[in-house]
This record gives C-alpha cells, structure tokens and sequence, in this order.
C-alpha cells in the first residue's frame, strides 16, 4: 500500500527544481522561466506545500508571477532606520519589500557583490 506522503515528496522536490531552473533561465528565456514557475506554483497548490524562504523571495507578492531581481524586478536600496531592499515587479508594478536585518548590516556586506 502506498502512502499518501510519497507524492507530496516528490512534488517538493519537483518544485524546488522547477523553481531553480526558472531562475537560471530568466535572463536567457524570460517567457519559458515564467512558466516553469507557473507550473510550481500548480503544484504547490495542488500539494499543499509550503514554499520555503528560496521560493518565495523569487514571487511576486501582488501578481504570483516570477520575479528575478535584475531581469523583471527594478531593485532599490531604501533609506531610514530599517534598512530595507525594494524590488518592483515589472509586470504589475507591486513594491516589494525586504528588511536587512541589523547583523546583516553591520557584518559589512550591504552593497558588496559577490563577483
């Protein structure tokens, strides 16, 4: 007898891998990266599963779309005490927004890039 949890399973890892190679692909082929990550989405909803950090930081709050910071997200640095990164999506034009946190900020590695 089968258990109901291999399926699921195997739908997360299925949607962490649709989710990576979307992000990968979204500079080269904008349209197929958007959707694979419309296909991840179906399965996270069909699954009920529940997206981690990795997944969700590339979703668009306001269309559920892909959103890759740099190929169809415009990326701001914010001013004021908590130090926040803005990322508007090109397609619906919601603001979204992340908080640095403080050890973040003070390691040093706010503006650095990694190449």
């Amino acid at each position: 007898m089968k258990t109901r949890k291999a399926p699921r399973g195997e739908a997360a890892a299925l949607v962490r891998k649709l989710t990576e190679s979307s992000v990968r692909l979204a500079s080269k082929d904008l349209p197929m990266a958007k959707e694979q990550a419309s296909l991840a989405r179906r399965l996270r909803l069909r699954y009920n599963i529940r997206p981690g950090y990795s997944i969700t930081r590339f979703t668009c709050k306001g269309c559920k779309g892909l959103l890759v910071p740099g190929v169809n997200g415009r990326v701001r640095l914010g001013h004021g005490k908590p130090s926040l990164v803005r990322i508007t999506c090109a397609e619906c034009g919601h603001v979204n927004r992340k908080i640095l946190s403080m050890p973040y900020i003070r390691s040093g590695k706010v503006g650095k890039s990694d190449s």
